[in-house]
């Protein structure tokens, strides 16, 4: 695999991101800026991966959650999936850039819009991720 800006690349739906670069939120949830992403029908051929962007820090006793959330409408969300979450201990909240954070496989049943959701419970949380919706080997 094959390095772009010294993070992996990965095989993804062009231009389609649920977060790109994001900065981490500070204690609270934010919403992915990359919106929701139509993705209905694709029968099941499409994992969300979450990944470090640059460094990440998360203080002891603190959490990170990335899940993401569907709609029908693009207005009322459902919660579908936790991508990764993390209770940081040992200061084992400390993340290098480039590393895979989890992945989430969308069921062929999932709803037409999907958008990622990050929270964090740390009010100094520090770094950015990418969620990225990228193609199931087949």
């Amino acid at each position: 695999m094959y390095k772009i800006d010294g993070r992996k690349h990965y095989v993804d739906i062009h231009g389609q991101n649920f977060a790109k670069a994001q900065t981490l939120p500070q204690n609270t949830s934010a919403d992915g800026n990359g919106g929701g992403i139509e993705l209905s029908g694709i029968n099941g051929a499409v994992e969300a991966l979450a990944r470090v962007n640059t460094a990440v820090t998360i203080a002891d006793t603190k959490a990170l959650t990335i899940k993401l959330q569907h709609s029908d409408n693009g207005s009322s969300w459902t919660d579908l999936g936790t991508v990764y979450t993390l209770t940081a201990a040992g200061g084992n909240g400390a993340l290098a850039a480039d590393t895979e954070l989890g992945r989430f496989a969308l069921p062929s049943t999932v709803k037409k819009y999907v958008k990622a959701v990050i929270t964090t419970t740390d009010a100094a949380a520090a770094g950015k991720v990418d969620v990225i919706p990228v193609y199931l080997p087949r």
